[in-house]
């Protein structure tokens, strides 16, 4: 039933190969057609698999392995290239290729004058590629392939713009800081297949809760290290330097990681996992802690960044960590629910923060923005729909999906007042700060005499009104995600009521609103005394709390004086003084024996008549 599930890898891969090969040789249309064309049929055999997937009963969609072939057989050992379908992987098979197709659409009008277009969907068409061999895979071992796939599309995209000393540094950044999370990723599949004998997702779930008891040391080093790799991937605090500096890549990469894929395999991995992580509770609030922290600390950051796409990069720090929030208090559907409307609404924040920038000629810095709301329309509506959802504003889908986790978190078995403070005070923040970036883009007059703003082409609007209408209503999905998902989690996440709590949440929404529109729209003077006043906290918010200075300070700077002191002590120093004194040491004594190579016949019977003697005198007298 599901063996032509393999086509949802198949037609991404071939897209990436093709426009490799031959991209440089076709025209930019067939380019744009055939890197969006891959991803659009991945998407339809998603919907086939799904519509295959629904006719089976909910006990029976957990499980289906699709085995392509045996690779790798030792003992009792197997090694299967497989995928897992089951109403997890399809799930994210339907945002990874469905918001990915809508932003290959949207490239095509962004990157058409681009001399290196046919690289770009090249590239575009691996990482989607990359996002579904993770979320595909039936085992550890693949997982961290795709794992490690996503590092390197990541890599290519993030430093697409070569040319820019600021693009590489970002992109070798991000690479090393998720090979960090890769190296605890590979460990933890080392240390399953010790206790295990087996690397199948399978297999390994049904074990383990018959294999250890809660908090067991050998479930809490898995848990822990598959976390490291899950953190790297998410950038959550402390690994979470990373994801700013992306935004050095073109706008369309940024929709894709922060929407669609990479950053969401963190949040993934632990839903798949969940089975691993009942098994060590202390994991799990540390998931929790880890997740509501970067929630404040990222949303504080983007009170103040004024960078467009930054703002909205540490919004999707923050919206990662009520992700893992969620998780860590169990209720692993209302994550994946929130991982899905933030799909939408941040892909449509990025591309209208793109379709800006466009029209700007490249100028990405909010105070040279404004004026912008009648002369890019459709823009600016998709934009505050964007926001609106990000606010969590009623009846808007990121409001259905934050509020079941802000609740949760206060309701839950594992939640507390704690949590749902930190979640509350992040969603006042989240107001806030994206509608300063909506009050600073499209209201008031243009900042920038110099720019000459226009509404983008439709190929690029287009995609902004599918994802706007999928911001506005995505969130009636829920209930369905619930019962979608439930087999996978074994029961359906409960929905608490409290209308005190709902209140207080949805007011601090609407708070943050109302301040942000009272400093930039109503009381701009006091705004200047405001940041007078707040310097100290204005200016440690904007250095990003120093993190990257701290980083550099105690382990790039002492790592650089290590490489010196090796590179001059024991490299000059020790290994090629070694290697010179035994050339040198070579060469004194060949040019003592050569000495004795007169070429005097004389001298040479001279010399056989008193080795011989010599000889003979050993042997007599010892």
């Amino acid at each position: 039933m599901f063996a032509s599930s393999w086509l949802i890898l198949l037609f991404p891969l071939l897209g990436f190969i093709g426009l490799s090969w031959y991209g440089s040789r076709i025209s930019r249309n067939l380019v744009g057609l055939l890197g969006s064309g891959a991803v659009g049929a991945s998407f339809f055999m998603t919907l086939v698999t799904l519509s295959n997937l629904m006719f089976l009963p909910p006990e029976e969609r957990v499980g289906q392995v699709q085995t392509l072939y045996q690779w790798v057989s030792a003992g009792s050992f197997e090694l299967n290239l497989a995928i897992l379908i089951d109403p997890l992987s399809v799930f994210m098979f339907l945002i990874v290729t469905g918001v990915g197709f809508v932003i290959h659409i949207y490239s095509i009008g962004y990157m058409h004058d681009d001399p290196e277009y046919s690289r770009f969907f090249a590239y575009l068409n691996l990482f989607i590629f990359s996002m579904l061999v993770l979320v595909a895979a039936a085992d550890f071992f693949f997982l961290i392939v795709g794992w490690a796939l996503v590092g390197l599309a990541s890599y290519l995209l993030i430093g697409f713009w070569r040319e820019k000393p600021s693009a590489v540094l970002a992109a070798r950044k991000a690479f090393v800081m998720n090979v960090i999370g890769d190296v605890g990723m590979v460990i933890a599949a080392l240390v399953i297949f010790e206790h295990f004998g087996t690397l199948n997702f399978i297999d390994v779930f049904a074990a383990a809760p018959d294999k250890f008891r809660p908090n067991d040391d050998a479930m809490l080093l898995i848990t822990l290290l598959l976390l490291v790799g899950a953190f790297a991937k998410s950038a959550q605090l402390p690994m979470h330097t990373w994801l700013p500096d992306a935004m050095e890549g073109p706008t369309p990469v940024s929709a894709l990681i922060h929407a669609a894929t990479m950053v969401t395999a963190g949040v993934y991995l632990v839903a798949r996992c969940h089975v691993l992580y009942e098994l060590a509770p202390v994991t799990m609030y540390l998931i929790a802690g880890v997740g509501g922290i970067t929630a404040i600390f990222a949303g504080s950051m983007a009170l103040v960044q004024n960078d467009i796409k930054r703002v909205i990069a540490y919004s999707t720090m923050s919206q990662l960590g009520y992700m893992f929030l969620a998780m860590g208090i169990g209720v692993y559907s209302l994550g994946m629910f929130h991982l899905m409307t933030h799909a939408f609404f941040k892909a449509l924040l990025f591309m209208a923060a793109g379709s800006v920038i466009h029209s700007l000629d490249g100028e990405q810095d909010l105070r040279n923005m404004g004026g912008l709301k009648k002369v890019m329309p459709l823009t600016h509506a998709t934009f505050l729909i964007g926001a609106l959802a990000l606010a969590g504003f009623p009846l808007t889908s990121g409001f259905f999906s934050k509020e079941a986790i802000i609740l949760s978190s206060y309701h839950a078995e594992m939640g507390n007042i704690v949590f749902w403070a930190i979640a509350v005070l992040t969603a006042g923040m989240t107001a806030f700060y994206i509608f300063r970036v909506y009050f600073y883009t499209f209201s008031g007059e243009l900042r920038s005499p110099d720019a000459h703003p226009h509404e983008s082409p439709m190929i690029m609007v287009t995609p902004l009104l599918v994802l706007s209408t999928l911001a506005l209503l995505g969130g009636f999905l829920g209930p369905w995600v619930d019962s979608f998902l439930g087999p996978v989690f074994g029961h359906i996440a409960e929905h608490p009521h409290d209308n005190a709590l709902e209140s207080i949440a949805l007011l601090a929404g609407i708070g943050g609103i109302a301040t942000a529109a009272l400093l930039y729209m109503v009381s701009k003077e006091r705004l200047a005394l405001f940041k007078e006043a707040m310097a100290p906290v204005y200016d440690l918010l904007l250095h990003k709390y120093y993190v990257d200075e701290i980083y550099d300070y105690l382990i790039v700077r002492p790592t650089k004086a290590i490489g010196l002191f090796l590179e001059q002590k024991a490299e000059r120093d020790g290994v090629d003084y070694v290697v010179d004194q035994v050339g040198l040491q070579v060469r004194e004594v060949s040019h003592v024996i050569s000495l004795w190579q007169s070429g005097k016949v004389r001298t040479y019977a001279l010399n056989m008549i008193v080795g011989v003697v010599t000889i003979l005198l050993f042997v007599v007298f010892m």
